[in-house]
C-alpha cells in the first residue's frame, strides 16, 4: 500500500514544473555536485562502473549494488537517470571528443556509478575501476522492450527533452505488431552489444561479466559473484535479505503493464512468429556465440 500511494505521489510531483525542479534538486544532489566538480569523496575503494542493455535487469541489479556500495561507504552516481528526467545528454550517445566536458564526473575512487544502457566513450584510465558488464539474450530485450515501450515504460516529465520521443515511440509501438517492432529495434541492440565486445571487453580484460539468465537460473551464486567482482563486503543477515527479497519478486503470472512482465528467459520463443525468430538468429549468431557461456545459449 505504502509503495503504490508513494507512487502515486511521484506521478502527480512530476506533472508539476516547480516541484519537478524541487524534486531534481534533492533526488540528484550528488550528480548535480559531480556535474559542477564541487562533489568530494575520500573513499579509497575503486569506483565501479555497471554497464548493461534496457531490459536486462538494470535498475534491479542498481538498487541491490546501490545498497551495498552504501554499506561500503560508497558514493551512488546515476547520471542516466538524471538525463531521463533532464536535458542532459545521455553519455552513452556521445562522441569521446564531446564528452570532455563531462570527464570530470568520472573519479577511479569511491563512486559507483549505473546504470549505462550501452558504452560509454572518453573515461580516462577505465582500468584503474571495477567495471562489471551485464547482457542479456537479445531476443528476449528485443521482446521485453516491446511490452514496456508499449505499456510499462514511465514517460519522461514534461522537464526532459525526451518526453515528446517516449509519448511517439508508445504510441508507434501499440500501433504495430511485436514482431516488426522487435525487427525494427534489431540493429539499435546489436550495436549496442557489439560496442560492447569490441570496445569494452577486447579492451579491458579485467571486465566481469555476467547476464540476467545467470541471475534467474542461480541468484545466489550470481549475487555472490558480482559482490566479489566488485570487492564489495556485506554482511550475512543483508546478503540473506537479498536472496529472500528476491524470490518474493518472481511474478506468479504474467503482466504487460508491470515492470518485471514475467522474468523468465526464453520469453521470445512464445511471442514471436517462426519467421521473425529465424530473423533474429542469423542476425544476433554472431553475437550469440560470443556470449554464448555467459547466455546459456541453445538452440532454437
Amino acid at each position: 500500500m505504502f509503495s503504490k500511494i508513494k507512487n502515486t505521489a511521484k506521478r502527480l510531483v512530476l506533472k508539476s514544473p516547480i516541484l519537478i525542479h524541487l524534486f531534481l534538486r534533492r533526488r540528484f544532489n550528488v550528480e548535480l555536485k559531480l556535474i559542477a566538480g564541487k562533489h568530494r569523496n575520500d573513499n579509497p575503494h575503486p569506483s565501479i562502473i555497471h554497464f548493461s542493455l534496457n531490459k536486462a535487469a538494470t535498475q534491479y541489479t542498481k538498487k541491490i549494488l546501490r545498497e551495498t556500495v552504501i554499506e561500503n561507504g560508497m558514493v551512488p552516481v546515476h547520471i542516466n537517470e538524471y538525463a531521463f528526467y533532464t536535458k542532459f545528454p545521455y553519455l552513452t550517445g556521445l562522441r569521446a571528443d564531446k564528452k570532455v566536458n563531462f570527464s570530470h564526473i568520472f573519479k577511479p575512487h569511491g563512486y559507483f556509478y549505473s546504470a549505462f544502457g550501452g558504452f560509454v566513450k572518453g573515461i580516462s584510465e577505465l582500468e584503474k575501476y571495477k567495471v562489471i558488464l551485464m547482457v542479456r539474450d537479445p531476443r528476449d530485450i528485443l521482446v521485453s522492450w516491446y511490452y514496456s515501450i508499449a505499456f510499462s515504460h514511465s514517460i519522461p516529465p514534461v522537464t526532459s527533452n525526451r518526453h515528446e520521443e517516449y509519448i511517439r515511440k508508445r504510441k508507434n509501438a501499440q500501433e504495430i505488431k511485436i514482431d516488426d517492432h522487435v525487427i525494427s529495434e534489431s540493429d539499435r541492440v546489436f550495436n549496442i552489444l557489439d560496442r560492447y565486445q569490441t570496445e569494452l571487453l577486447d579492451q579491458y580484460p579485467h571486465v566481469y561479466l555476467t547476464s540476467y539468465e545467470k541471475m534467474t537460473s542461480n541468484f545466489e551464486g550470481w549475487l555472490k559473484g558480482i559482490l566479489d567482482a566488485c570487492e564489495l563486503e556485506i554482511n550475512s543477515q543483508n546478503f540473506l535479505k537479498l536472496v529472500e527479497g528476491n524470490k518474493q519478486l518472481q511474478p506468479k503470472e504474467e503482466d504487460i503493464y508491470k515492470h518485471i512482465r514475467k522474468g523468465k528467459p526464453g520469453d521470445y520463443l512464445d511471442k514471436l512468429q517462426p519467421e521473425t525468430i529465424e530473423y533474429l538468429n542469423i542476425k544476433f549468431s554472431p553475437i550469440l556465440d560470443t556470449f554464448h557461456d555467459v547466455l546459456n545459449v541453445t538452440d532454437s
